[in-house]
């Protein structure tokens, strides 16, 4: 039943109105409102689709709150370009855009093919020139390969600079400031020469962010190997983590009491997982295709990867091939400094099923290519600077966005704004430090949602929680977001709650959309499925409008707010532009343009071919064989939890949590599923 679904993802219409409406009465958790009526909740407008009380609207992707394009809220003004005839050549600082960037719909995805860390990995550095200053400093010298933890001091070219929050490979002289991880502390002696000598040792990886706050578990979960042998992808390799550190004292624990008389062995979890792997989709291999997309390389591996490097992955070097440096360049002239080449071919060779290699006869560079375009398309819709008049000269006043390409076009010629992706690092009006209540699903005691438990947020030092703004090529936001992709990618959902700003500052900036990209969201199908016709849509989805193509993307980016109207909504516009663009400079065939808009498709639904059963919750069915007749099991549900059988182990989590789990706050247990 979908309005069972706990899940809110962050579909947030880039639509803003400039029209007096009238207000919508405020939603009352004790209100019973029926289908049609309208209720104002957190600033926006949501109408009930049927009979609904408690349901806080917003907080369901597929619940009984639909969010309306037009609020009653007070609007914000439409930003207008402003154009001066002032001959004065110094451009406006601060650049007036036609519609504010804002995060979509990102996947909100538990599973990952690494379910318990294991080994610390080793990084293998690329030879990167270390400055080594030779003088008074008693900091030791900064190295590219090392690193380096909040607190932690360095010396770089004749200075001291402090980290204020992880990190590695950012060079301290270029990294200070609000928002950025070095605070330089002054000159520590003479200014010496740097010495440029490659970094010829591999340096071990610490424990990825020391703040980096895990929910424990009674018993520890085995590493996720997905075998794949009868899908084209390949077998998923999973990917070593860090090792996670305790749970700070301020995030609910979760404890876990002994194991009563009779309750289920791990083999017997392991063969009760096993038996619901037939139940997931429509034939045998569903679960499979499901571990295959979700693999993941090494962190050791991805951060090997350079531009031209012989050893890169098989999909990084595709991007190679396709999209050399120089293209990229060309069709991402504004994108902001933070958003390099060697972040996107990092953010791709986490994830091998991006332009992944086919064993059945599709052809892998084709699928790439309109893959690319694809994914360059929604970049220009969620990070594009939308500015009609920016021109080349205009954006010389914005050094993170000044690309030397811009120094070869016409400098007073408006770049179109197709041309203008990546422009926002962070959503606008956003920095790092920010602690708003923005993006937050905080626990805050009973009552608290089970993804503020499994998905903590992190709290400053003045104990404010985090914000979970949008940050990346795909603007990555709210906390039950950066859990999962965190966990994904460390075994270890805290690592980005704690340090959300690594999602924007790192090649994380790009492997966001990527995860995004390759994540099957049920009843959605991932974006790669849809583009290398994995997805094959069935009698059903035909009667829904629900057909391959462009059009099908933007459907499952941002349906409810983009699709269905009968006609393409500006944002719908806006991508539908952009892809024909990319489409032609990638040499990508249009086809049917019917199937590049969305206007007539419904929602993905149940009925879909893409519709599957992964996530697990507690089975409330009798068992006379056990004490009270409880069934001691978690059940396939098709609405989203913390717990997937798309990694192998969560299962046992699932039945852990929901029959021996207790929830601790502040010392005080305030949730008891013992009971």
């Amino acid at each position: 039943m979908f309005q069972m679904n706990r899940w809110a993802l962050a579909a947030i219409p880039a639509l803003i109105c400039s029209m007096q409406v009238i207000a919508a009465p405020a939603w009352n958790s004790t209100t019973v409102y029926t289908g049609g009526e309208v209720v104002t909740y957190a600033g926006k407008d949501y109408k009930a689709k049927w009979w609904t009380q408690g349901n806080v609207p917003g907080t369901e992707q597929w619940g009984p709150w639909e969010l309306q394009a037009t609020s009653s809220a007070t609007p914000a003004p439409t930003a207008t370009p402003v154009v001066t005839a002032s001959p004065t050549s110094a451009p406006t600082a601060t650049p007036v855009v036609t519609a504010t960037p804002k995060p979509t719909a990102t996947p909100v995805v538990t599973a990952a093919p690494t379910a318990t860390p294991t080994t610390a990995p080793t990084a293998t550095p690329t030879a990167v020139p270390t400055a080594t200053p030779a003088g008074s400093c008693s900091a030791a010298a900064w190295n590219s390969a090392t690193a380096y933890s909040g607190g932690q001091s360095v010396s770089y070219n004749g200075r001291t600079y402090k980290a204020q929050w992880w990190t590695q490979g950012e060079q301290p002289n270029l990294n200070t400031g609000s928002g950025k991880p070095w605070l330089d502390m002054g000159a520590c002696g003479p200014t010496p020469a740097p010495t440029a000598t490659p970094t010829a040792t591999p340096v071990p990886t610490p424990t990825a962010v020391p703040t980096a706050t895990p929910l424990p578990t009674a018993t520890p979960v085995p590493t996720a190997t997905p075998v794949v042998t009868a899908t084209p992808v390949p077998t998923a390799t999973p990917a070593a983590t860090a090792t996670p550190a305790p749970a700070a004292a301020y995030k609910p624990q979760i404890t876990f009491v002994a194991a009563p008389a009779g309750y289920p062995s791990d083999a017997q979890m392991t063969t009760a997982e096993n038996a619901l792997a037939s139940q997931v989709g429509t034939d045998a291999q569903t679960l499979a295709r499901i571990r295959a997309a979700l693999r993941v390389l090494p962190d050791s591996e991805v951060e090997a990867v350079v531009p031209g490097r012989a050893a890169n992955p098989d999909n990084a070097k595709r991007v190679e091939r396709i999209l050399p440096q120089s293209l990229f360049d060309q069709l991402l002239p504004v994108r902001h400094v933070k958003y390099t080449y060697t972040n996107l071919l990092r953010g791709v060779a986490k994830f091998p099923a991006y332009c992944d290699n086919y064993s059945d006869g599709r052809d892998a560079d084709a699928i790439c290519r309109k893959l690319l375009a694809t994914s360059l398309a929604h970049f220009t819709q969620e990070t594009g600077a939308s500015w009609a008049t920016l021109t080349p000269a205009g954006a010389k006043a914005y050094p993170d966005n000044y690309n030397p390409v811009l120094a070869t076009m016409p400098q007073d010629t408006p770049i179109p704004t197709w041309n203008q992706a990546l422009w926002y690092l962070r959503e606008m009006g956003y920095n790092e430090g920010s602690a708003v209540g923005a993006y937050q699903d905080c626990f805050r005691g009973s009552g608290s949602s089970i993804f503020s438990i499994f998905y903590p947020c992190a709290q400053n030092a003045q104990g404010q929680f985090l914000d979970y703004f949008g940050r990346g090529s795909k603007q990555l936001s709210y906390n039950y977001n950066y859990g999962p992709f965190s966990k994904s990618l460390y075994g270890d959902v805290n690592v980005l709650l704690d340090n959300p700003g690594r999602v924007a500052d790192t090649w994380l900036n790009f492997a966001s959309a990527v995860w995004f990209a390759v994540y099957p969201q049920s009843p959605k199908p991932p974006m790669t499925w849809v583009v290398d016709g994995t997805w094959q849509p069935n009698a059903y989805d035909q009667s829904q409008g629900l057909l391959p193509g462009f059009g099908a993307t933007i459907n499952i980016i941002n349906g409810g707010i983009e699709c269905g109207g009968g006609s393409d909504v500006q944002q719908a516009k806006n991508r539908i532009a952009a892809y024909k663009q990319y489409a032609a400079l990638l040499n990508v065939p249009i086809g049917d343009e019917s199937l590049l808009s969305c206007k007539n498709m419904r929602p993905f639904s149940d009925g879909s071919a893409a519709a599957t059963k992964t996530y697990l919750d507690k089975n409330w069915g009798y068992n006379a064989n056990n004490p009270n007749g409880v069934s001691w099991a978690c059940s396939l549900v098709n609405y989203q939890t913390p717990f997937s059988l798309a990694v192998p182990g969560e299962y046992k989590q699932c039945v852990d949590y929901m029959f021996r789990g207790q929830v601790k706050y502040n010392g005080q247990i305030v949730i008891d599923n013992t009971k």
